[in-house]
């Protein structure tokens, strides 16, 4: 049978003065906060609210940045009646029917933007889609290098609610939109 080398203090005394700190809640030197570190509980409790302080200022700063990108988007947002799909309505005449590519040109609106037609006016019942009588279908490469205007799919015209919507935008912008044209 093996024989084990253990070293137990042989003191009554330093017994007892070791489990008294254990046992002591104000002595925190037993304590490992990493590998190898014995530094008192107050030492570590000061080292843990510094950090809890520097990463709650730099959430602050992080939310200040954030707010300020925020803020500077939304100067940047298009006033009441200047969005895109504002300018659509404004340009169609009730009663009227248009393709899509024309209501984005009446405008002012890159090819890009035609999708605000159905993406906002149609979904929202402003106006109402037909198939065009006059398709005629897909041209050739031939025929649209003659200089024929392919005639769209489907065409659209404002509802009762959209003229009422067209009615309700602002006066002074659709005086400056007719004025650009």
């Amino acid at each position: 049978m093996p024989a084990f080398n253990l070293q137990f203090p042989a003191d009554p005394d330093e017994w007892l003065a070791n489990i008294w700190r254990l046992l002591d809640e104000a002595d925190q030197t037993w304590r490992f906060t990493k590998k190898g570190d014995k530094r008192p509980h107050c030492d570590v409790a000061k080292s843990v609210a510094s950090k809890k302080r520097i990463r709650g200022e730099r959430r602050q700063a992080a939310a200040e940045r954030i707010l300020a990108a925020a803020s500077a988007r939304n100067l940047r947002r298009a006033l009441p009646g200047q969005s895109i799909a504002d300018r659509m309505l404004r340009a169609m005449r009730p009663g009227e029917w248009y393709g899509m590519g024309d209501i984005a040109r009446m405008a002012g609106v890159h090819k890009s933007g035609r999708g605000k037609v159905h993406q906002v006016l149609l979904r929202r019942g402003w106006i109402e889609k037909a198939r065009n009588p006059a398709y005629q279908g897909i041209l050739d490469p031939w025929q649209i290098k003659a200089g024929a205007e392919p005639e769209p799919l489907h065409l659209f015209r404002l509802t009762e609610l959209g003229e009422r919507v067209r009615a309700a935008l602002p006066a002074s912008q659709a005086r400056a939109d007719r004025s650009l044209r």
